[in-house]
């Protein structure tokens, strides 16, 4: 590894001249793009994921308040049905439009990464955690709505 030269340090100061060590070839952790490795089941997951929130584009916008009530009060309701609900209060109390690429897509996006460590940590019982998480992206009126959304996907997925 080199080193670069600096201007000598002042007389006074009776210390060696000061030097730079340069970083080998591109590995500077500054340059390189911190996007995280999913495994293989995440993959999967996201991937399922991003199908539910191809279909909640076609689904009515529900009331938020009303949807979670009849979701809340029924036995039994599927995967779909807690997802496009989801996916629907997601979309209309986000902070700003929430990015979803197509199902098979390498990359994920920000909002993808969220949602996965969002229904981790629901599913580990960290719930001040998953409070955290849908506190960054969602409105405060629509959190509490959103939090049971989220847990109810998790346990569903």
């Amino acid at each position: 590894m080199s080193a670069l030269p600096l201007p000598e340090t002042l007389p006074s100061s009776g210390r060696a001249p000061a030097r730079i060590l340069a970083f080998p070839g591109g590995n500077c952790p500054t340059v390189r793009p911190a996007a995280p490795q999913l495994t293989d089941a995440e993959r999967d997951e996201l991937n399922r994921l991003r199908w539910f929130a191809l279909r909640s584009r076609l689904a009515p916008k529900p009331d938020l308040e009303r949807a979670c009530f009849l979701l809340a009060g029924e036995e039994n309701v599927s995967l779909e049905r807690f997802a496009i609900a989801f996916f629907r209060g997601l979309s209309g109390q986000s902070l700003r439009e929430m990015v979803f690429y197509r199902p098979g897509a390498k990359q994920a996006s920000d909002d993808e990464i969220w949602l996965l460590r969002l229904l981790a940590v629901l599913r580990d019982g960290e719930n001040a955690a998953a409070g955290a998480l849908v506190a960054w992206r969602v409105r405060p009126e629509g959190r509490r709505w959103l939090r049971f959304l989220a847990a109810s996907l998790a346990r569903a997925l």
